[in-house]
């Protein structure tokens, strides 16, 4: 094992989008087991950073932070729900919703530290927190500055995985000096860090896109003529 599982552990949750294929409506704000879907990703997220300290060879940090980017004016509504919503951090990419490289860029911006690791996830993904515990078990794998990303059923997941910290928020840096973060793709930004695979059943990476997904995953919301 490395001294990789010393440093901390962070979270990053995209919670932006304009969810055109469900009519509008924010994925963050679904309802599910009595929860909004950030809130279930805010708290899983929440507990694996807690495990991770309490196992990890520099047990006795400090939390790591939750950094949600989405409308900051809605984020404190769909948190409303979550046991560890005062440990997230709301902010915005800058212009709002140009994509998650760059709703990753303002993530990291938003948390503090310069080494360890960050979780990053789509708050859309109702089982976020069984898939960060399958990567968080693999860090102890990592070299220093390698992270690990999901991998399921063949395809990569950008946004079920732990990156460096420090790599993560220079390539963010380097993006945006060459105005290469609007509207581009995660793997774009990601594509010059080190990453081990991690293979995971394909339902663990499921994610909310319309209403079919919705009512697939148990939310009872939006009738099938809803969707855009």
């Amino acid at each position: 094992m490395t001294d990789i599982d010393g440093g901390d552990l962070h979270a990053l949750i995209l919670a932006g989008g304009l969810s055109r294929r469900l009519g509008g409506v924010a994925k963050a704000g679904l309802m599910l087991e009595e929860q909004t879907l950030l809130a279930r990703t805010v708290d899983a997220a929440a507990c694996v950073i807690a495990a991770h300290r309490t196992t990890a060879s520099g047990a006795g940090k400090g939390d790591g932070g939750i950094a949600v980017v989405g409308p900051v004016e809605k984020i404190a509504g769909w948190l409303a729900t979550a046991k560890h919503r005062g440990q997230a951090v709301a902010v915005q990419e800058n212009p709002p919703y140009c994509g998650p490289a760059a709703g990753i860029a303002a993530g990291t911006g938003a948390l503090a530290g310069e080494s360890g690791h960050v979780l990053v996830l789509a708050c859309d993904m109702p089982h976020a927190g069984e898939v960060a515990r399958l990567l968080v078990a693999k860090l102890a794998d990592c070299s220093p500055g390698e992270g690990v990303m999901a991998v399921a059923a063949g395809k990569q997941q950008p946004l079920a995985a732990i990156y460096p910290l420090a790599e993560l928020r220079a390539a963010a840096d380097a993006a945006r000096a060459s105005h290469r973060l609007e509207n581009a793709s995660v793997f774009s930004l990601i594509a010059r860090l080190n990453m081990l695979e991690v293979a995971v059943p394909a339902q663990l990476t499921a994610d909310i896109d319309t209403w079919a997904d919705a009512r697939s995953q148990g939310i009872a919301a939006g009738p099938p003529a809803a969707e855009g």
